[in-house]
């Protein structure tokens, strides 16, 4: 054989050997840059899994809704809108908003043309920051357990209870509200509002107002850059 074709060979088989080489490297980035579909069922089960008791209770309920509820409970008397009416419109505080519509005392109150109303909702993102679910007491934890605190329809209706209790510690009974003037919320406790400069704050615990959103027939809509505490826990 001659030095050329010897020469040629040569070539030929280390390019051979490169290409299968190159092949093989490939294949090996390819595997490592997909997790194998086993290891992403197990990673949805395991989120499953992790999902809270109550959301499977009360599906969606702390997710903001991207459309507006349906009609209102009540027919409404008069035809000037009413706090019913332009709550679930207000940006930034759906959750609030819906939540409002899942307790029908709340409801028919938000409702009533004839009573007047301030309702103190907060962000969804003040919300979603919490560092427990609305529904969840510390002391339920505590008297009935991890597990059975809210399971079955004993630990449901406890829960219930619970996020009518935060609802409504967002809600005054008056409407106009003036500085200073201290009134009980629909939970029982007692708030006022107090003003430096251009900025308002929700007392006790200095909760600072965004905005006053709506003016209406029968209140106001303000929407608060934190949580009333609602005691529990």
């Amino acid at each position: 054989m001659t030095p050329t074709r010897s020469m040629r060979s040569n070539r030929l088989t280390t390019s051979i050997l490169f290409t299968f080489l190159l092949a093989s490297s490939a294949s090996a980035l390819w595997a490592l840059s997909f997790p194998f579909p086993s290891r992403q069922q197990q990673i949805a089960l395991e989120h499953k899994e992790h999902q809270s008791i109550m959301d499977k209770i009360l599906p969606g309920i702390v997710q903001p809704q991207k459309t507006a509820p349906d009609e209102d409970v009540n027919a409404k008397d008069s035809s000037s809108p009413i706090i019913s009416d332009v709550l679930p419109k207000t940006k930034g505080i759906n959750i609030f908003a819906r939540l409002t519509r899942d307790f029908e005392p709340v409801a028919n109150r938000l409702n009533d043309a004839s009573k007047n109303i301030t309702v103190l909702a907060p962000r969804n993102s003040a919300i979603q920051a919490l560092p427990r679910k609305p529904w969840e007491n510390p002391e339920d934890y505590k008297k009935f357990g991890e597990v059975n605190a809210y399971e079955g329809q004993d630990g449901q209706d406890r829960a219930k209870r619970n996020l009518q209790r935060f609802v409504e510690a967002h809600l005054i009974p008056a409407s106009p509200w003036r500085v200073g003037e201290e009134v009980e919320t629909l939970a029982g406790e007692k708030l006022k509002w107090t003003k430096e400069g251009d900025k308002i704050f929700i007392q006790p615990g200095n909760i600072e107002v965004n905005s006053v959103a709506e003016k209406v027939h029968n209140g106001e809509v303000w929407v608060l850059n934190d949580v009333i505490n609602y005691r529990q826990g």
